[in-house]
């Protein structure tokens, strides 16, 4: 009865260049730069939503660039640099630090600082098509949310790991042999600056018959693997000065734990107990049963398949900055489709529709409980607006978690199917 009343009530997938058409992805285009530049207009309101702006733009551009100048100098980047604004250490791969052999200094870093956002908002907006209002609104909840805001006040190289990978969703969708083999390249690229994006190899189980995924597997092995020796050095210079996450603006399984005192690696095995335990449950039950995406659907599948493992593998391995949300534009338009989809079976639709309200909670929770804390400064003694964001920082917890056990059952979906396509099972 419950999957008749969902077919029954699901509304149909409105077609491409329905009556709202056009207009409705120049107004998500008008509406996301009017709201951006209001921020440019008045900094004063990046306070406002819990986002520091230091009165300086594109402060993390200026970092990377202040790391590669350093290096020039026969300084060591890896060290408290004197050459930025806030004597921060060069905490990523050494492969940043060949921008000086581009010829960029921190000179250049409110111009590519600047480039760097315009780039990005251009490869977000042309990913999210609005067909009716409601999805319009929907697009803007991800897109101005404060995290993606911060990412984009800072310049910072999650915006890169970003347009690295947009190709490679349509390089898998390629009918070209050769196009599809650029995709490895891609992952290792991204993985090559910055580690969390090997987590995107993932993707690489789509789109192929056997002895094509078979052949791009063990190049995506034998990439990262190289890539692997490369940068391992790296880790071992920047670790012990690598900055600790920690409250609003910040996502990590272990937040919850380390707020309430566990430290070390407990926390570490503990949230890793759970995640498996999580994947077991899920291949075990195969709650999504043999449900695979219409072809209209596969370019918003894989590119949900490749935001939610990212944003996935962090949660499970690391406390985060919020900057690494910028995925979520990934994640919005399946999120939109599936719930709406009559032919799609009611447990994606419903599993789909939870995680896309878990999703609207988490992005918004915390710029809501900024503005509120905020209010009271000044009026409240500082020992009590700490404790408000921390009471705020661990409410949102159970949230974050049940957002990312769904992401968790789509994943382990996506793995389950396409490993029974590699064993020649479907």
């Amino acid at each position: 009865m419950s999957e008749a009343r969902d077919s029954a009530t699901a509304a149909p997938v409105p077609a491409p260049g329905g009556r709202f058409g056009r207009m409705g992805w120049g107004l998500l285009v008008l509406l996301t730069v009017g709201y951006f530049a209001a921020f440019a207009y008045e900094p004063t309101l990046f306070f406002a939503l819990g986002v520091a702006h230091y009165d300086g733009w594109f402060i993390d551009t200026f970092a990377l660039l202040a790391s590669s100048d350093a290096d020039t100098r026969g300084l060591d980047p890896y060290a408290p640099n004197p050459l930025d604004y806030f004597n921060r250490p060069h905490v990523y791969s050494h492969w940043w630090l060949h921008l000086r052999d581009l010829g960029l200094t921190r000179a250049d870093s409110f111009r590519l600082g600047l480039g760097l956002v315009i780039t990005f908002l251009v490869a977000a907006l042309w990913r999210l098509r609005p067909r009716v209002p409601l999805q319009l609104l929907w697009y803007l909840a991800v897109l101005c949310s404060s995290a993606i805001l911060l990412a984009l006040d800072r310049g910072n190289n999650d915006l890169v790991i970003f347009l690295v990978l947009t190709p490679l969703v349509p390089c898998l969708l390629s009918p070209r042999a050769g196009v599809r083999l650029i995709a490895p390249f891609l992952v290792t690229a991204a993985a090559m600056l910055k580690y969390y994006p090997a987590a995107a190899g993932l993707v690489l189980l789509a789109q192929a018959g056997r002895p094509e995924l078979r052949s791009r597997l063990w190049l995506t092995f034998l990439l990262l693997a190289a890539a692997g020796c490369s940068v391992a050095g790296d880790l071992a210079g920047f670790g012990p000065v690598a900055p600790q996450p920690a409250g609003l603006m910040t996502f990590g399984a272990t937040g919850f734990l380390h707020e309430l005192g566990w430290l070390g690696l407990g926390p570490k095995l503990a949230v890793a107990g759970l995640g498996l335990a999580g994947v077991a449950w899920a291949w075990r039950r195969a709650a999504l049963g043999d449900w695979e995406p219409a072809a209209a659907q596969r370019s918003d599948w894989l590119h949900f398949i490749l935001g939610a493992v990212l944003l996935t593998g962090c949660f499970f391995t690391s406390m985060n900055f919020g900057y690494r949300w910028v995925y979520a534009v990934w994640l919005a338009p399946a999120l939109w489709v599936l719930p709406r989809d009559p032919d799609t079976p009611a447990p994606v639709r419903r599993l789909a529709r939870a995680t896309r309200w878990l999703l609207l909670v988490v992005l918004w929770w915390p710029p809501i409980c900024c503005l509120i804390v905020n209010h009271f400064i000044g009026v409240l003694p500082s020992p009590t607006i700490m404790f408000l964001a921390k009471l705020s920082f661990l409410v949102e917890q159970p949230f974050d978690w049940a957002f990312f056990l769904c992401l968790l059952v789509f994943l382990t979906h996506f793995t389950r199917r396409r490993l029974a396509v590699l064993r020649g099972l479907a």
